[in-house]
C-alpha cells in the first residue's frame, strides 16, 4: 500500500521524534493494522532510557495495542476486522518452545521492542498475532488486554483459592489488573497498597482495601488484618526491593510470592523469611498463550474494569509527556496512546 503514516520513533536515550514515513506494505503472513489506543508500559521507558537490552533505534516502540485491519495476506481479516495483538514472538525451534514454554523462549522476541509496534498510524505485524474482537468492545478497552493477561498468568500462577485474603504491592496498571483478577478468582479480601494518591484513588474507587505507603506499615496491617499469620500468596507487582521484602513478610509459613513487577536493577533481599517460612517465589516473565485468549474473554464479558485505570489518552506528539507521567506515577496510571488523534 502506498503513502506515508506518522510514526514516534526512538532515535536513542531520551529522544523520540514523530516523522512521516513510508507504509508498511504487507507481505507474506502479514497484515497491516491502523493502531486505534497503544499503551505506554515500563518497557516502553526502559527502551526511551536506552536500558533495554534488546532494543535498536530507530525503533517504533509500543507492545500493548489495538486496532483496525486495514489489509491481511491472504486475506486472513477483512478489512476493518476490529483486533489485538498478541505482540510475543516465540522462536518455535528451541527447548523451551519445544517444551510449551513459548512465553519463556530462549529467543523470544515482542512487537515494540525487536520489531517496530504500535506508536504509529499504522503498525505491520505477523498474522499469527493478531486476535479479532467483537465490535461491542471498545478499542480503548482492547488496548489493555496485554497487561491483563499478565494479571491473568500471575493468578494462574499462583496457590490462590476461594476464600482467601491476599495482597498485591503496587498499584500500577498491572497491579490493579492483578487484583481484579484475583478478586474474580474468588479472593475475600484484596489488600493494595501503593504510595501514588492518585493510584489509590483509583484502586479505592475498584473496591479493594488500600494501603497508603508512607502513612500506614504494609507488614503490620496484613498482618494485623490476618491474625498475625499472613497470606497465603502475596502478588508483588512494582518490582522494588522494599516491596519484595514486605512480601515476604506477609507471606503466610508455605505461602508463596508470585514476583509480577520487574526491578530495574539488583535488589537486596532477606533471604531469612524465605527459608524459615519455607515461603515459595514464583516469578513470571509475560503470559501463555491461553491467558491472553482467556483476557479477551474476560474483557468482552465486561467483568472487569478496564476504564477506571486509564487516567491520560494522549496524542502521537505527546509520547514523551506520556513516558515521563507513567514514569513519575503520581498523577497518572495507564496512559494511552491515540495515534490518529
Amino acid at each position: 500500500m502506498a503513502g506515508t503514516m506518522r510514526a514516534a520513533l526512538w532515535l536513542g536515550p531520551e529522544e523520540v521524534a514523530v516523522r512521516e514515513v513510508p507504509r508498511p506494505t504487507v507481505g507474506p503472513g502479514q497484515a497491516l493494522i491502523k493502531v486505534a489506543y497503544s499503551g505506554i508500559c515500563g518497557t516502553d521507558m526502559m527502551i526511551y532510557l536506552g536500558k533495554h537490552p534488546r532494543a535498536k533505534a530507530p525503533l517504533v516502540m509500543g507492545h500493548e495495542f489495538s486496532g483496525l485491519v486495514v489489509e491481511a495476506d491472504l486475506n486472513a481479516f477483512a478489512p476493518g476486522t476490529p483486533v489485538v495483538v498478541n505482540p510475543l514472538l516465540p522462536c518455535g525451534t528451541c527447548d523451551a518452545c519445544r517444551r510449551g514454554l513459548r512465553h519463556v523462549c530462549r529467543n523470544l522476541g515482542l512487537v515494540g521492542i525487536d520489531a517496530d509496534g504500535g506508536f504509529a498510524e499504522y503498525a505491520l505485524v505477523p498474522l499469527h498475532t493478531l486476535r479479532p474482537l467483537p465490535r461491542t468492545l471498545p478499542l480503548g478497552e482492547a488496548a489493555l488486554i496485554e497487561p491483563l493477561a499478565v494479571g491473568v498468568h500471575a493468578v494462574r500462577a499462583s496457590d490462590l483459592r476461594p476464600g482467601d485474603v491476599t495482597a498485591v504491592l503496587g498499584a500500577g496498571p498491572v497491579g490493579l489488573l492483578t487484583a481484579q483478577t484475583a478478586r474474580l478468582a474468588g479472593a475475600r479480601r484484596v489488600f493494595v497498597s501503593e504510595r501514588s494518591p492518585r493510584r489509590l484513588a483509583i484502586a479505592r474507587a475498584l473496591g479493594f482495601e488500600v494501603i497508603e505507603v508512607g502513612r500506614r506499615d504494609v507488614v503490620s496491617t496484613v498482618l494485623e488484618a490476618t491474625g498475625g499469620e499472613g497470606v497465603p500468596v502475596v502478588f508483588e507487582t512494582a518490582g522494588a526491593a522494599e516491596t519484595v521484602n514486605e512480601a515476604a513478610q506477609i507471606a503466610r509459613i508455605g505461602g508463596q510470592i508470585v514476583q509480577v513487577g520487574l526491578p530495574k536493577g539488583p535488589v537486596s533481599v532477606d533471604l531469612t523469611p524465605f527459608v524459615f517460612h519455607e515461603v515459595r517465589h514464583t516469578p513470571i516473565r509475560v503470559y501463555r498463550d491461553e491467558d491472553f485468549e482467556s483476557a479477551i474473554a474476560l474483557a468482552v464479558a465486561g467483568v472487569f474494569d478496564l476504564r477506571t485505570p486509564v487516567t491520560h489518552i494522549l496524542g502521537l506528539g505527546d509520547l514523551p509527556k506520556g513516558i515521563a507521567l507513567a514514569h513519575e506515577t503520581t498523577e497518572a496510571c495507564k496512559v494511552l496512546i491515540a495515534p490518529s488523534a
